[in-house]
């Protein structure tokens, strides 16, 4: 379980004091696939990279299972973001040198806990369960927009995170790759009953999260769970 109170970020910008995040409170339970919602500017990037601790809130307090996250140390932190948390990006942040295979791989070979051999064993599992494993030799480049989306979330999954995190990850794909991305994230979801974490601007995605908070301004505008999901 996920506990976020009064999360603030504030920005300034020369004499002036943007509120990107403005007294955020939210509770998400583990298995959730809750979406983040709202218009350009309204805090949705902001708030998932607080939780996902890749940034720092000005004040508020985060509790993930229990634990005061905010209070971790920076090498804490690192270690729990690898243990822990799993990210799918826009822009794929894929190693274009690296194979289909080593880019899944990458997440787990830093994992002072898992053998050489767990390692491909994860590795492998993952891409037959993307439908990808036959393009496991390929480069990046060499793999459609959509395809390279698969990767990043089986790169995401390797270390089977407790919360996956996505930001817009359908911003660079049509409609057909952002359905079958989508489709993944819920078969992940009711299969593994991961808990996700998406931020989204298109509407059409509301159909596949479980509840829905909307934000306007870095405020809660509205927080529904949606009936008709899946």
């Amino acid at each position: 379980m996920i506990e976020i109170n009064d999360l603030q970020r504030i920005y300034h910008m020369g004499t002036v004091e943007v509120r990107a995040l403005d007294g955020i409170t939210l509770t998400i339970e583990k298995g959730e696939f809750l979406g983040i919602m709202g218009a350009s500017g309204s805090g949705k990037t902001t708030l998932l990279h607080m939780v996902g601790l890749l940034d720092l809130p000005t004040s508020g307090r985060i509790t993930i299972d229990g634990l005061d996250v905010l209070r971790l140390t920076d090498y804490e932190k690192t270690m729990f973001r690898l243990y822990k948390l799993g990210y799918v990006f826009q822009d794929y942040a894929l190693v274009p040198d690296l194979t289909v295979m080593e880019n899944v791989a990458l997440p787990a070979m830093l994992r002072k806990d898992r053998s050489e051999e767990q390692v491909k064993k994860d590795s492998f599992s993952i891409l037959q369960k993307i439908g990808l494993y036959d393009r496991r030799d390929h480069l990046p480049r060499e793999l459609s927009g959509g395809q390279q989306q698969r990767v990043s979330i089986a790169r995401a999954m390797v270390n089977k995170p407790d919360i996956l995190f996505a930001d817009e990850p359908c911003a660079n794909l049509d409609s057909e790759n952002s359905k079958m991305v989508l489709d993944l994230f819920h078969e992940i979801n009711e299969e593994m009953k991961q808990t996700i974490i998406m931020v989204s601007h298109e509407d059409w995605h509301k159909d596949y999260f479980h509840r829905i908070v909307r934000l306007r301004d870095g405020k809660i505008a509205s927080d529904e769970k949606n009936l008709s999901a899946g």
